[in-house]
């Protein structure tokens, strides 16, 4: 299996120039730590879906199977008020959707089941009866989300978070039956036949826990669902001569992920000016 680069992108918003920001944000940490600055490491554990309207409603030929993937990167988020406040986070996501079924003639031509077959053809990748296939694409998410926290002086607190989210697909491997479904006959590569950015919605709801005066663990549940069609349906091969995806494909595929987020924060505290100290009134000698 080739080795997964998640710093590889060809999308106008570089990895590097993101990271750069972050640099910029932890610098800014020290002079604006008084409104409530702070950095952290990001992991979640999720269940992730590529919803299909069209393959859902098929028969068991193309049935889903459950699917547990990784996130994790780095966060920053600045309060400006007691309960309210932002923050933007760079998550490298493995994402996609397992997939299960037999296999028949004469299968719905609009539903990934044939793309399975003939990419288990062209790799001569065995098919027949029971099969499984497993889509995973690697993204790198940056969500900007709007906060909303409980006290959060206190031991324990409520945490949440709302806002959009940027996609962007670095590399896609498809497997049929354990092995890798390479697109090198069709002259195109796997992520070719999907959108290189895409948005979505994302929300979160937890805790959090001050384990210290400068150490937050939050931990909670993390949903993002997508807001367009993440496949590319004009998607060609054979050198733009044959469609990838059937005329009869109309339904959306709509990227969802769902699961256990943990964040673990660093607070900028600024120790407050000393008080000048105040003379105290010199006691009148007594007479």
């Amino acid at each position: 299996m080739n080795k997964i680069n998640l710093f590889k992108t060809n999308n106008p918003i570089s990895a590097l120039k993101i990271c750069s920001l972050f640099v910029l944000l932890i610098a800014a940490g020290r002079s604006e730590a008084q409104n409530g600055f702070d950095i952290g490491l990001r992991t979640v554990i999720q269940k992730s879906s590529l919803i299909n309207k069209q393959d859902q409603a098929t028969g068991h030929e193309l049935d889903y199977k459950l699917n547990w993937h990784v996130a994790f990167g780095l966060g920053a988020d600045y309060t400006f008020s007691k309960h309210f406040g932002a923050g933007i986070d760079l998550l490298f996501s493995k994402q996609g959707e397992g997939y299960k079924g037999t296999t028949i003639t004469g299968a719905d031509p609009s539903t990934l089941y044939n793309e399975f077959q003939g990419l288990a053809a062209a790799n001569s990748i065995p098919f027949s009866g029971a099969y499984t296939a497993d889509i995973t694409i690697s993204t790198m998410k940056i969500p900007f989300m709007l906060r909303y926290t409980g006290n959060s002086t206190k031991k324990y607190y409520f945490s949440s978070f709302i806002g959009p989210q940027i996609d962007m697909i670095s590399k896609v491997v498809v497997k049929v039956n354990g092995t890798e479904a390479k697109f090198t006959s069709l002259g195109i590569k796997p992520e070719d036949v999907y959108k290189k950015t895409t948005m979505d919605a994302v929300l979160g709801l937890g805790a959090g826990m001050n384990l210290n005066k400068n150490l937050v663990l939050t931990a909670g549940l993390r949903l993002d669902y997508g807001l367009g069609d993440v496949e590319k349906k004009d998607a060609t091969f054979s050198n733009g001569t044959q469609k990838f995806y059937p005329v009869s494909r109309t339904s959306t595929t709509n990227n969802a992920t769902g699961g256990l987020w943990i964040s673990l924060n660093y607070k900028f505290v600024k120790k407050a000016p000393e008080k000048p100290a105040v003379k105290g009134k010199q006691v009148p000698k007594k007479k």
